[in-house]
């Protein structure tokens, strides 16, 4: 299709949208300051946590079923179908969805399951979400980027790579017509800038058609750089890891096969055997004292954990690209034409599904207008590019996010 993409991001998004656009066809170019996939930003410290339990309304409960099911059907062998038991629970599921079932436990189907949990801890039962999944964030983002690879894109990583400038050309007098990711012709004339690509760290430039701005909590300043506001606030969240614990020969105990939440604190033992911990507050704290209250509320639920030695080896802020009303923020920029925007918080469940959705807009991309649109005369891919853009309207840009934050879209407290 000839169509020049730079990805600016070799995280969980944007590795899933470079893998995407290059099936396409497109000239994809990945840009990063990281030396490894997956190793920065929020993918750095992202749970992995693959869900779309808790999520409101029905439109983003149904985009993260989507990445759900994408996930299993596109990378089976990436994705560890362990599920989760939500402890505290003061009635069933929080849900009423036949596509999302929960299923409320008994005590003893508590321990059953679970056997390492305290029995105080299982006395109120639980709610089961079978087909939640984890995914290790970093293989999943290696993977990703060998696919778009193969399909010949250009992955660029390390501390040259680091994009410190986007490439702005203005458009005297609105510039030429067209429409931005379903806005009016006359809103699109609006449009005073194009992006033409960007700078890097080492003092190289990259052209583009497009640039897609997949780089998490850092796509509001780089945006900024072309006019473009991106409303994301200040979330940031403390994980704990421990060392692998009861290793022996080589070989950790196993003392959890699910993830765990509860309302002091999260816990999940990855493949590895060590121990991942957080919560749901909002700072900053990375300290070790913090890391030590995150290992003690774990072992109430799982007595165990002292008992083989755990330890906690790092803390770590998670900064987290979180907009202003909780929903994803994916589309052409509104008043900058050849600037794609996709940060979002759930980045590992959405990734997948984001990546093809993304995509399909590339596919269709007009250059001039800066946006994707259907060629005259429908077909080639038209209904493809419709139900895309349908799935993908309430997370514009354009949208009203002051209204939007009025309403939770997360059910956690």
């Amino acid at each position: 299709m000839g169509l020049q993409v730079v990805v600016v991001g070799a995280g969980i998004v944007g590795a899933a949208i470079s893998h995407s656009a290059a099936k396409i066809g497109a000239k994809v170019r990945v840009l990063d300051v990281v030396s490894h996939p997956g190793t920065g930003g929020a993918t750095r410290t992202t749970w992995a946590w693959i869900n779309a339990g808790k999520k409101h309304p029905q439109h983003y409960r149904d985009l993260n079923l989507a990445g759900l099911r994408r996930w299993k059907a596109e990378w089976p062998g990436l994705v560890s179908e362990c599920g989760s038991l939500l402890l505290d629970e003061e009635d069933g599921p929080s849900i009423d969805d036949p596509a999302y079932p929960g299923r409320r436990l008994s005590p003893e189907e508590v321990l059953r399951l679970e056997p390492h949990i305290a029995p105080e801890a299982a006395a109120r039962g639980a709610v089961l979400y079978a087909q939640e999944a984890w995914v290790d964030p970093q293989e999943a983002c290696a993977a990703m980027l060998k696919s778009a690879r193969a399909a010949g894109a250009d992955v660029m990583l390390g501390p040259g790579q680091r994009v410190e400038r986007l490439l702005v050309e203005e458009l005297g007098g609105g510039g030429a017509a067209g429409g931005q990711g379903g806005a009016s012709p006359a809103a699109a004339a609006a449009a005073g800038c194009r992006v033409t690509g960007v700078q890097t760290a080492d003092g190289q430039t990259h052209a583009a058609d497009v640039v897609v701005l997949a780089a998490g909590a850092a796509v509001g300043p780089l945006a900024a750089q072309a006019g473009v506001a991106v409303p994301l606030l200040h979330k940031p969240a403390v994980v704990a890891v421990t060392a692998p614990v009861g290793a022996q020969g080589g070989q950790a105990r196993r003392l959890l096969s699910r993830l765990l939440a509860s309302s002091r604190v999260f816990a999940w033992q990855r493949p590895d055997g060590t121990f991942m911990l957080g919560d749901t507050r909002v700072h900053e704290d990375a300290s070790a004292a913090w890391g030590e209250s995150l290992l003690q509320r774990a072992a109430e639920l799982l007595p165990e954990l002292r008992a083989a030695g755990a330890r906690v080896e790092s803390v770590e802020a998670a900064y987290r690209p979180w907009p202003q009303d909780g929903h994803p923020i994916i589309g052409p920029a509104p008043s900058c034409r050849g600037l794609y925007i996709a940060t979002m918080h759930s980045g590992v469940t959405l990734a997948p599904e984001v990546g093809r959705l993304v995509a399909t807009e590339l596919a269709h991309w007009d250059t001039a207008a800066g946006a994707a649109a259907a060629k005259a005369g429908g077909g080639g891919g038209a209904e493809e590019l419709a139900a895309a853009q349908a799935v993908l309207e309430p997370y514009r840009l354009d949208r009203d996010f002051e209204e939007g934050a009025k309403r939770n879209a997360y059910g956690w407290k």
